[in-house]
């Protein structure tokens, strides 16, 4: 059997966790596979990270390393370590996070010491550890013994894509063997699909997409310029479902999870004006945006592994969404 090789892209914070980082991506290499990560890229800004979300979508695991640091900030505050970790969440890539077990511990060289720091330190560590399996470390050889035990546990109960040489690749029994997978895969895909819209329901009196809905969501904002203190204010925002279906539907050329309900709010808003960017938004309206897209038949739901090893519903575009989105987005010829 030929064997795969996985690209595995490595996140934290960089000064306080240079040891750890080495050991991290000599590992990945005593254990045959491919490590990348901020070592590649010079400095922290907005140009590397379009660039660093290129990389993580080519890996196949993603695995962070939280310790005593936040990490540099972006123009909006946030943390570029931050941006990196919700960004793989977002593109359904399989997250392994190791975070350090007991924080009062870790030297104040390495620790954040001013407090709004702290606050965004510790909202994160809780973002982290909510809803996936998280590891634990106290120090430098107990993490490298988590993060080993960890990557061949991965590497073994949920195979990702991976690389493999081309010479080894191409030969007839596997390309046999591929195109009957993927026949079988249609078929099934087509046999799903008609199941579902057969199954369909139906709804009287459902608002389309030039009606209005009210989404409920929070903005963040930085009250101090001298140092970084987060305030939160809940809001209100009115936007027709077609603004809401059309950026949505931008972000669905590829399946994505629940998370790009979000970020295609945040792109309604930006495309409407509005003054506000959004922090969050309230988890009861993004399941009423996707449960009307659904009800509609602009998009549909599926299966997949998520980041925590279990199932979770992925979403993508309909024949008709993909119509309806075509059809509001094309330029047509002056009159």
């Amino acid at each position: 059997m030929t064997t795969k090789k996985y690209q595995v892209f490595v996140s934290s914070t960089f000064r306080d966790l240079v040891d750890e980082r080495q050991d991290t991506i000599r590992n990945i290499l005593d254990l045959n596979h491919i490590p990348a990560g901020m070592e590649l890229f010079p400095a922290a800004d907005v140009e590397q990270l379009s660039y660093i979300k290129k990389v993580i979508d080519e890996c196949d695991y993603y695995l962070l390393i939280v310790g005593g640091r936040y990490g540099s900030l972006d123009e909006e505050g946030i943390g570029f370590t931050e941006r990196e970790y919700d960004y793989a969440v977002e593109a359904g890539k399989f997250v392994i996070a190791f975070v350090h077990g007991d924080p009062d511990t870790i030297p104040v060289g390495k620790s954040d010491i001013k407090p709004d720091l702290a606050i965004a330190l510790k909202a994160f560590r809780d973002k982290v550890m909510t809803g996936r399996l998280v590891r634990t470390w106290t120090n430098r050889q107990e993490l490298q013994l988590v993060v080993i035990k960890s990557l061949m546990h991965a590497f073994s109960a949920y195979p990702q894509v991976g690389w493999i040489r081309g010479n080894a690749a191409a030969n007839d029994q596997v390309l046999e063997q591929s195109n009957k997978a993927l026949q079988e895969n249609a078929e099934l895909r087509a046999e799903m699909a008609k199941l579902k819209a057969e199954r369909q329901p139906r709804f009287a009196d459902i608002a389309d997409l030039d009606d209005t809905v009210e989404i409920r969501y929070r903005t963040r904002h930085n009250s101090s310029r001298s140092s970084i203190k987060y305030t939160y204010a809940d809001r209100i925002t009115v936007l027709t479902w077609r603004q809401m279906f059309l950026p949505l539907a931008a972000e669905l050329s590829t399946s994505k999870t629940d998370s790009v309900i979000f970020s295609a709010f945040k792109l309604a808003m930006q495309e409407s004006g509005n003054e506000y960017k959004p922090y969050d938004m309230n988890d009861m309206d993004s399941a009423k945006l996707k449960a009307q897209f659904v009800a509609l038949g602009l998009i549909k739901t599926f299966v997949g592994k998520t980041t925590q090893g279990g199932y979770a519903e992925f979403l993508s575009l309909t024949e008709t969404g993909r119509s309806v989105f075509m059809e509001d987005i094309i330029a047509r010829k002056s009159q």
